[in-house]
């Protein structure tokens, strides 16, 4: 998961720790990966990363300081990938900590489709538009690695011809905190 932004659409605050449905927006969105059926959950952290860290620590994730967030979302998604690198994995699910009302079934339907289909990338879709999170089998590890940006994986999914849209029927794969409005 990446929660290592500066929220500086947000305001003064970090959106991560703004309430969402009496929680924090970033222990709502780490609560619904470790409700579903991944492994092993990593989130990487940068702006505030004691708090934040603090918020999630009794969720039993792992967290990873990325020191080099204000470079932009590339720089989450590698340390995350270093991270991952360290243990054997299938795939690697890359979701965003400002996206509380991604559910557990959903994520787990992503996960079973990439066990289904032979597609090495599983985007999160509704109504046709392209979602979050998205898996990536692990032979995309190294290019992963390697994007610049603060685009996150975008162009990689475009490039690549083994990427399929799932339509969840989840509005919760678009929608995600940006502004207080979009909290609200």
């Amino acid at each position: 998961m990446l929660a290592a932004g500066t929220s500086s659409r947000f305001g003064d605050e970090n959106k991560l720790l703004a309430d969402v449905n009496g929680r924090t927006v970033i222990a709502q969105s780490v609560q619904n990966l470790t409700d579903s059926t991944i492994d092993t959950v990593y989130v990487v952290t940068g702006n505030e990363h004691h708090h934040v860290e603090n918020t999630i620590g009794h969720l039993g994730v792992q967290t990873v300081t990325n020191k080099a967030y204000e470079q932009g979302q590339a720089t989450s998604i590698k340390t995350g990938i270093r991270a991952v690198r360290r243990v054997p994995i299938d795939a690697v699910l890359i979701s965003l900590g400002d996206m509380p009302f991604v559910t557990p079934s959903m994520i787990n339907r992503l996960i079973a489709t990439y066990q289904q289909v032979a597609a090495g990338i599983i985007v999160a879709g509704y109504q046709g538009r392209r979602g979050n999170p998205v898996l990536f089998d692990a032979s995309y590890l190294e290019s992963l690695a390697s994007i610049r940006g603060d685009t996150g994986a975008r162009q990689l999914i475009r490039e690549s011809n083994d990427a399929v849209l799932v339509e969840t029927e989840d509005p919760g794969v678009v929608r995600d905190i940006d502004t207080p409005d979009d909290l609200r």
